[in-house]
């Protein structure tokens, strides 16, 4: 599988909140995580950073023999460890007090994987020249958006946008979503934060994920979302499912 990760800080920001990495596994499997911190005085960018080191931590293995609802747990198990010591973190130092960050991850092999997600940073799926948004925003407007109390377009331009319903690190217990997903080779994967999906349409991503390498297309999509104003920082991870030598 092949994969790259690109962050900015975008054209307004004074610090860069989000985090992600890559991590690989000898076995074939791929993580992929970001995070968008959120928070006074920096804190954002240690709420981030901390929920993408314990969560790579904790998921140090990836055992071939786990079913896909054992690596749910898993990546559940770490999730809530992570909500757990950044909220702990936060009590005990003033200058963090109300710092949370969003997560989205992915944990792949060539025929399937585990998405989890907190927030609103977003997976999308690009296959066969399609891109499906696999996550469901949680926020107060898609809320609205699911409940039918908004349109599409007051959605959009909604004063309250932004506002999280859930993120790691504001309560004691966060509830995760999750899904199984299959691929197809030659899939790609888009994991990124608001930065990115906040200002540019689908519809733009699909155009950009439909030819170039991987690298190649992380910065186009950044270069996108700057173009368009780049208030926020950007994050992109994409994770492509490349066909093996002689397929």
């Amino acid at each position: 599988m092949e994969s790259v990760i690109q962050t900015h800080i975008g054209c307004v920001r004074q610090t860069n909140e989000d985090s992600g990495r890559v991590q690989r596994y000898d076995n074939g499997w791929i993580l992929g995580i970001v995070a968008d911190g959120m928070g006074g005085h920096q804190a954002g960018d240690v709420a981030s950073q901390m929920a993408v080191d314990i969560i790579c931590d904790s998921l140090r293995e990836v055992a071939d023999h786990l079913t896909p609802n054992e690596l749910q747990q898993k990546l559940n198990d770490a999730i809530q460890l992570a909500n757990e010591r950044i909220l702990a973190y936060a009590q005990e130092h003033e200058e963090c007090h109300g710092m949370g960050t969003t997560v989205v991850i992915a944990l792949m092999n060539r025929q399937l994987g585990v998405l989890a997600h907190v927030g609103d940073s977003r997976i999308y799926r690009y296959s066969h020249g399609i891109l499906q948004q696999i996550t469901n925003d949680h926020t107060l407007v898609n809320e609205l958006l699911r409940n039918h109390q908004i349109t599409q377009d007051e959605a959009a331009n909604h004063p309250r946008r932004n506002i999280l319903t859930r993120a790691l690190g504001t309560d004691k217990k966060v509830k995760a979503d999750f899904s199984i997903l299959h691929w197809d080779t030659g899939d790609t994967l888009l994991l990124c934060s608001d930065g990115l999906s906040g200002k540019i349409s689908g519809e733009t991503i699909a155009s950009v994920l439909a030819n170039g390498s991987l690298k190649e297309m992380a910065d186009e999509l950044i270069a996108r979302a700057l173009k368009a104003g780049g208030e926020d920082n950007i994050t992109v991870i994409l994770l492509r499912n490349q066909p093996e030598a002689g397929e």
